[in-house]
């Protein structure tokens, strides 16, 4: 009949499927809601979490200032027997640096053998290095000369051996690792002592030292100094010195040469423009959480959550932190950071070489000054943000999961009464069906009883 839904199979001749499909979907719309406020949560423990990121990242741009420093300076001399890298608390100086002898390792040398096989006799090999004892070695006769440079490879001493084939034989080098020596005695770098066993095999090594230990030895401005190393980090604060060339025999001394140092801006602010970028980093991302359009989803966005806008104003009061009992320096804006009118930071590039040029170890201080500092004002700040256990943002971040948590446990609720209202539908429908087949299969054999008592009559 016209306007009825059918489907195949059905006694009815109406659609149950479709009918129930569509009771369960408008039953199921709580359930969709649910969802829908889920995700929305979701997204903002999300923006929590870039937050986080954020101020985490403003928190190591802070200490990486505090530990290395804003101030950077360079070398703006050419030396020959040196060479100096500013680092970490180098200032502007000028300096009279002579180098007269570079630190030197102990090395001795075997006697000469025909190859690197060539058979050694038998017997132990006291090894020292720094007066630390690594033998004794026990040689076997006959051992290879090349084999013995493995044995006291093996031994675990801070030293090089290996055999050096030159025009006139093969040798086995053993040099210390280290330069220079401790103490008064340089002999005690490195010693070896053989000792034969009497066994035949091979010839006895014939170790001797061929060059001793030495230290370097260096003035500054008149200063006597003596380093185990070339490389020397103690003697100019902040500067690693690479000592390159000593005097030149016959001389004992080498020629004085001037180190200047002086004040880096440009690197200078480029340190500083770290932090700067770290703090625009996380204030962006707050105001634009915080930002209400026509568009905006306050369900899914953090627009109007106090916590945030908390932050925000927290973030803005770095601006004006004074550092106390500090001279000139005291504040960003005294080193040339400045607020643009969308709440940004730009450094200033002329107040700050003003403020180098006043006092360049005062911008250190600003940022690495003990608990006042901003190194430490920002910690405190964003520990107190990001904490685990009892951070703004993290106890905000936990909250919402928790609500998150909730709206799983009431979505499952219903629908595991959506799920029995399905049931339900369907067990009505097949009792309908039933009902309905009972009625047809009844109607049938009335009309063929009917049609039978109508054919006898006749």
């Amino acid at each position: 009949m016209a306007g009825t839904i059918t489907s195949s199979g059905l006694i009815s001749g109406i659609d149950t499927a479709s009918i129930v499909d569509q009771l369960v979907s408008l039953e199921s719309r709580p359930i969709s809601l649910l969802r829908s406020r889920q995700t929305a949560i979701k997204s903002q423990v999300s923006a929590l979490g870039d937050i986080v990121s954020k101020l985490s990242a403003l928190e190591t741009a802070a200490k990486g200032l505090a530990t290395d420093g804003v101030l950077a300076a360079k070398v703006t001399s050419t030396n020959d027997s040196f060479s100096a890298t500013p680092g970490t608390g180098a200032l502007g100086g000028r300096y009279g640096v002579r180098v007269d002898q570079l630190a030197r390792a102990a090395k001795w040398r075997s006697a000469a053998f025909a190859t690197a096989t060539s058979p050694v006799a038998g017997g132990t090999l006291a090894l020292k290095v720094a007066g630390t004892d690594y033998g004794p070695l026990t040689i076997a006769p006959g051992t290879s000369l090349s084999d013995v440079a493995f044995q006291i490879r093996q031994s675990g001493a801070p030293l090089s051996a290996q055999v050096l084939t030159g025009k006139d034989g093969a040798y086995l080098s053993v040099t210390a690792r280290d330069t220079g020596y401790a103490g008064a005695d340089p002999a005690a770098a490195l010693t070896l002592a053989f000792t034969p066993s009497g066994a035949g095999g091979g010839t006895e090594p014939g170790f001797a030292e061929v060059e001793g230990a030495k230290n370097a030895l260096f003035t500054i401005d008149g200063l006597d100094f003596e380093r185990q190393v070339n490389t020397v980090t103690d003697a100019i604060p902040g500067v690693t010195l690479t000592l390159k060339k000593g005097a030149t025999a016959p001389a004992t001394t080498g020629a004085v040469e001037d180190l200047v140092l002086s004040t880096d801006a440009d690197a200078s602010r480029t340190k500083l423009q770290k932090f700067v970028d770290a703090y625009n980093g996380v204030m962006s991302l707050v105001q634009r959480q915080l930002a209400v359009t026509k568009d905006t989803n306050r369900g899914s966005t953090l627009a109007g959550d106090s916590t945030v806008r908390a932050l925000q104003h927290t973030l803005q009061n770095l601006l004006t932190t004074v550092v106390p009992d500090l001279p000139g320096v005291r504040t960003l804006a005294d080193v040339g950071v400045k607020t643009a009118r969308d709440g940004s930071l730009a450094i200033d590039a002329t107040t700050f070489s003003a403020a180098l040029a006043r006092d360049p170890s005062a911008i250190d201080t600003l940022f690495s000054k003990a608990d006042t500092g901003l190194a430490a004002v920002v910690s405190t700040m964003v520990q107190g943000q990001i904490r685990p256990t009892d951070g703004i943002l993290t106890s905000r971040q936990s909250g919402l999961n928790k609500t998150v948590t909730q709206l799983d446990t009431q979505a499952a609720t219903l629908q595991r009464r959506v799920d029995a209202f399905r049931t339900n539908l369907q067990r009505q429908f097949a009792a309908m069906e039933t009902t309905l087949s009972n009625l047809k299969s009844t109607g049938s054999y009335l009309t063929s009883q009917l049609n039978s008592l109508s054919g006898n009559g006749g």
